[in-house]
């Protein structure tokens, strides 16, 4: 599942920053041909009183280009959070090598909820019982399919083993949020423990966690979740606009 939100003003400026200091690589396509190349943002200028980005002219693009008045470019890529981002552009100059283009008026950022792993708030619990004894989990990360996990807390007096040696999958587990984030517990049926090891940092056993079997309500409510906890990191690392 995908959902796509709109970026503009200075947010569309710290795009084409990163795009040039991490020499991102971008799919070129001109539209309405067959011509697709890759590309890289090579400067950033004012021309005419509005933004440009300049790239270096692919090969073939003159060829492509040449019995269309105006040219019509989709650019995608993929940006250092693994989240796809899409914009068209109108026009462009060819100056030597280069290729003059005026920044998009706006930048969609598309978000795939599923694939996408976030780092939980803090306090943020998996909590279930095995043999009657309660077990609680501190979320490191998670994601609608899974999450990786550190056991803090147990009634159990074997502190210094791996723990639930043999047990492959959990019951009734609840993943429970900070108060300031949900007060609903999301209740997960099923989970399957993945791998267990120890981080040798911090010396606790870490558990991957896939969840297996979830209501579609307690699934809905997860996917809304981690979708606002995505756009709330997402807006402190690149703003929407500012």
């Amino acid at each position: 599942m995908a959902e796509s939100e709109k970026i503009w003003g200075s947010g569309i400026s710290s795009i084409f920053e990163e795009l040039l200091q991490c020499k991102t690589l971008l799919k070129l396509i001109l539209v309405d041909t067959d011509f697709e190349h890759l590309a890289r943002v090579t400067g950033l200028r004012h021309k005419e009183n509005d933004p440009h980005f300049i790239i270096d002219t692919p090969e073939g693009f003159k060829e492509a280009a040449a019995d269309i008045d105006t040219w019509n470019i989709r650019f995608e890529f993929t940006a250092k959070d693994n989240i796809n981002y899409v914009f068209t552009t109108i026009g462009g100059q060819i100056t030597g090598k280069q290729i003059y283009i005026k920044m998009p008026e706006e930048v969609e950022r598309k978000q795939r909820r599923r694939l996408f792993r976030i780092d939980a708030p803090a306090e943020t619990k998996l909590c279930f019982r095995i043999h009657a004894t309660r077990h609680e989990l501190e979320v490191i990360d998670l994601s609608l399919g899974g999450s990786l996990a550190a056991l803090v807390q147990t009634d159990s007096p074997v502190k210094h083993k791996p723990p639930f040696p043999d047990i492959h999958a959990l019951k009734d587990v609840e993943l429970v949020f900070p108060a300031g984030i949900s007060r609903q517990p999301i209740r997960i049926k099923t989970a399957q423990i993945k791998r267990v090891k120890k981080n040798p940092e911090t010396t606790r056993y870490e558990m991957a966690l896939e969840f297996n079997q979830i209501s579609k309500r307690d699934e809905r409510l997860l996917n809304d979740l981690i979708y606002g906890l995505q756009r709330q990191h997402l807006r402190k690392r690149l703003p929407l606009d500012i």
